[in-house]
């Protein structure tokens, strides 16, 4: 970016941050650039970089004056009356609330010392602290535990099941065993036996177990599924299990991509970096997942769209790129079961980062992804979901747009929609024929969601679920 700047611009404009961001497509860039002026650093814009290096916007001498422009608005505001007459004021008081918040204990130590008080009132003030830890990633499991306990203890057992429940999925998401067999056993002890085997806390504990169990070989996992015993032989002769202790990175993002892996035993978190800085972890991924198809499906220099640590001791087989090549090539199934697994990992990356669907658990990330009927593109304008009829398909645009059209003509389109925006869930849902249709322009990618599954799972989910899809474009 700053030679392209060098090149047009001398050194009038200059890079100041740049952010990854997830994208359907893959991985883009966010860089802001600036006008380098005297009296300070003018914005001029934030330029989005995509993985083959095209930039949008194009920069030219209108955003450089624009940038001008606004810092000369920004000089000549006067102030509001009133905006600067109490800077200052009465700072030397003693009693100014501001400095006793500052003071004040942190929340989970008050929360701690109101449970261990145990009496009614520190209770309820447990209760009315709790929710406000719930911003910590990594402790949002535990919080919520915490929260259906108090519950618990003050009565309120319809409550402490809706945390249980929520604190379940949350472990579930992380394969935190101990902790989602501590959460069995108080909703355990709260419904009995027979009402425990029906409820969503028994389901969650019995797939992680089952998920748990190793692979006794490379060729049971899916991926691997239907190679002839020929291709078998070759690429075992390639394979070679490693073993990594708890905490330990296989491959860290951003570094070459040289290899496939499938997960024998144990776990594995996939970790994103935040564009706020830091990394957090996304899913754990089980016995049988393939990872590192970066390495086999990358242009030029591929590198590691995500980190891989160990969340527990693991084994897990390396397959060098070039023996999975050529098993690719050799036969046409496996080499799109790999670009299939490569196109849902980005899917699920874009999801985690997403505003909106990374508000849901993996568990039902997961069973979205699974409604996604086929990706397709298109080389010519073509009508994708007509007008007037219910839709047997909602849009998630992965690359080009979607012009949306009223009527019979094609002149002005009444909307467009952009890469990495959904079309259709809510019709699809609510089986509501929408009264425009919609047009796949030439170069766009689409991924098709199958709405009579959409219905299912939301007919089957939460309330909160079926709110954060019905938000969806």
């Amino acid at each position: 970016m700053s030679d392209a700047l060098r090149t047009d611009f001398g050194r009038l404009l200059d890079v100041r941050d740049v952010r990854r961001v997830r994208r359907v497509s893959g991985d883009a860039w966010v860089v802001t650039v600036v006008l380098a002026a005297p009296s300070g650093d003018l914005h001029v814009a934030d330029v989005t970089v995509d993985d083959a290096g095209a930039m949008t916007p194009t920069l030219g001498a209108a955003h450089v004056i624009e940038a001008v422009r606004r810092s000369e608005r920004f000089s000549l505001r006067a102030p509001a009356p009133g905006e600067l007459a109490d800077f200052g004021a009465d700072a030397g008081d003693d009693d100014e609330p501001a400095l006793e918040m500052l003071e004040e204990e942190p929340v989970s130590v008050r929360v701690d010392a109101a449970i261990a008080a145990g009496d009614p009132e520190s209770l309820a003030l447990a209760r009315e602290l709790l929710p406000r830890l719930l911003g910590d990633h990594e402790r949002r499991g535990a919080t919520l535990f915490t929260m259906a306990e108090v519950e618990v203890k003050l009565g309120e057992p319809a409550f402490a099941r809706g945390y249980l429940e929520a604190a379940a999925r949350e472990f579930a998401d992380r394969f935190d065993l101990p902790a989602l067999e501590r959460a069995a056993a108080l909703a355990l002890q709260m419904s009995g036996p027979e009402a425990f085997s029906r409820s969503p806390v028994h389901s969650l504990l019995e797939q992680s177990r089952a998920r748990l169990r190793p692979l006794d070989s490379l060729f049971d996992a899916r991926s691997f599924a239907g190679l002839s015993p020929d291709l078998r032989e070759e690429l075992a002769r390639h394979a070679a299990l490693h073993t990594l202790a708890p905490g330990e990175m296989l491959v860290t993002e951003g570094e070459p991509s040289r290899s496939v892996f499938v997960v024998k035993s144990g776990l594995l978190g996939v970790w994103l970096e935040k564009p706020s800085g830091g990394s957090w972890m996304v899913r754990c991924c089980f016995p049988g997942w393939l990872l590192g198809e970066s390495s086999v499906l990358g242009r030029g220099d591929p590198r590691c769209t995500a980190s891989l640590r160990a969340e527990r001791v693991s084994e897990v087989w390396i397959l060098p790129a070039t023996a999975v090549r050529a098993t690719m090539s050799a036969d046409l199934a496996f080499g799109l079961r790999i670009a299939e697994t490569k196109q849902l990992h980005r899917i699920d990356s874009f999801f985690s980062m997403h505003e909106t669907m990374g508000q849901l658990d993996v568990q039902v990330r997961d069973d979205v992804l699974s409604c996604i009927q086929r990706l397709e593109s298109f080389d010519e304008e073509t009508v994708i979901v007509p007008a007037n009829v219910r839709p047997d398909v909602a849009c998630l645009v992965a690359r080009g747009s979607l012009a949306l059209f009223e009527g019979e003509g094609r002149g002005e389109p009444v909307a467009v929609v952009q890469p990495d925006s959904f079309y259709g869930v809510r019709d699809a849902i609510h089986r509501i024929a929408p009264s425009v249709f919609a047009v796949a322009r030439p170069g766009t990618t689409v991924a098709f969601f199958d709405a009579a599954r959409l219905q299912k799972l939301c007919e089957r989910s939460p309330p909160n679920v079926v709110a954060v899809l019905e938000r969806l474009g």
